[in-house]
């Protein structure tokens, strides 16, 4: 599990400059380098007396470079992202895709602090969004 900051990219309200949220995950270490994950992620986006959420289901590839201590990654995926306006109360469901990258620090052999930046992109049936989540965080072997 995760937290930071998102910052809007292309075609977003001008009002929303930086966005908060959390993350969690799980998934399945097919070898040491590569993994898939399921992730759901929450944003939220305040400015000009309106409010934005995102919720993004999102299933990742991983792949970890090997390393002594820290370990380099990348991340690719798609998903949905459901997304509601406030106070108007519109609401969307649109196509998620992402690449990301990110570094892995080892805590000990099954427990990892994180840091990862992903690049989203958000395909409407009008236009396309982006976002830049930066996140940190912590996950654990089972």
């Amino acid at each position: 599990m995760g937290t930071g900051a998102d910052l809007p990219g292309a075609n977003w309200n001008p009002d929303y400059y930086l966005g908060g949220g959390a993350e969690v995950f799980g998934g399945y270490q097919a070898d040491k380098n590569w993994s898939a994950q399921l992730e759901v992620g929450e944003w939220f986006f305040t400015g000009g007396g309106n409010s934005l959420y995102n919720l993004r289901p999102l299933l990742e590839a991983k792949y970890n470079f090997e390393g002594q201590g820290w370990q380099p990654y990348l991340l690719a995926g798609s998903g949905l992202v459901f997304q509601a306006l406030s106070p108007s109360g519109d609401s969307t469901v649109n196509f998620d895709a992402l690449g990301g990258l990110g570094i892995q620090l080892d805590l000990s052999a099954r427990t990892h602090f994180f840091i990862e930046a992903k690049y989203n992109w958000i395909l409407s049936q009008t236009t396309a969004f982006t976002d830049l989540p930066v996140s940190a965080g912590l996950w654990t072997g089972l």
